[in-house]
């Protein structure tokens, strides 16, 4: 999506970060490293998404009473920003 959008910035003549700022999200470094400028995203937690998983296998697994699918509270993992280049501070509008 993020390619996507810096072809249209560019087909439309408008520059990243300077006209329009571009976030991604998941952090593919081979994508997000690629673009110019690189596209800052918000990263996320694979390995502690994968080992809270494990962990709910392990103890359905032994047994460990847990409510059901629908009625499990939502878990929020820290998902941190890698800031790059495609993000800028408004633009002041001239009086």
């Amino acid at each position: 999506m993020a390619m996507g959008a810096y072809r249209a910035a560019a087909e439309l003549g408008l520059a990243i970060p300077a006209d329009l700022s571009v976030v991604g999200f998941d952090d593919q470094e081979l994508i997000a490293g690629s673009l110019h400028p690189g596209l800052t995203t918000i990263a996320l937690p694979h390995y502690e998404m994968g080992a809270w998983a494990a962990e709910r296998l392990i103890d359905a697994g032994e047994g460990t009473p847990f409510a059901d699918a629908g009625a499990l509270e939502p878990v929020l993992l820290g998902c941190p920003l890698v800031a790059r280049g495609s993000v800028a501070g408004p633009r002041l509008q001239a009086e």
